[in-house]
């Protein structure tokens, strides 16, 4: 969003603040929603991706190999 479009939303969702606030309020909770979901969903998928790396197995261990033959 350029310069513009922030001030004309921020003066569009004040505006609308004084017809009714529960549209202001849904305004900005549309603003800020795909950030929040986005930092909420990122740490998760670090992890997910750091577990997957962990637990890839390179090789047997010697027991294993004994017991599969």
């Amino acid at each position: 969003m350029n310069l513009f479009s922030k001030i004309l939303f921020w003066t569009i969702t004040i505006a609308l603040g004084f017809v009714n606030p529960l549209i202001s309020v849904a305004l900005v909770i549309v603003y800020y929603l795909p950030k929040i979901i986005q930092d909420t969903i990122q740490p998760c998928d670090e992890s997910q991706n750091n577990f997957q790396e962990e637990s890839e197995m390179k090789s047997f261990s010697d027991d294993v190999l004994e017991d599969m033959k």
